[in-house]
């Protein structure tokens, strides 16, 4: 797998990417300490997400499945 030594790999560049924005902020975390995190449910947060991606993939395979390909 040869590539060109010019261009970083994909997997390069999405470290890079990620070192970009974690670095400033774990920064800016670790030198105010008294900034206090708010209270947001993240659970129920986390739970509502996957409920909806759950009742939006299951519209779509209804939808595929008797509606779209359904012969007039």
């Amino acid at each position: 797998m040869a590539s060109n030594p010019d261009q970083p790999c994909k997997v390069c560049k999405q470290i890079r990417y990620f070192l970009l924005v974690a670095v400033p902020l774990l920064l800016l975390i670790g030198t105010r300490p008294d900034v206090g995190v708010p209270s947001f449910p993240i659970e129920m947060a986390f739970t509502n997400m996957i409920l909806l991606g759950f009742f939006a993939v299951l519209a779509w395979r209804i939808y595929t499945d008797y509606f779209k390909n359904r012969k007039k």
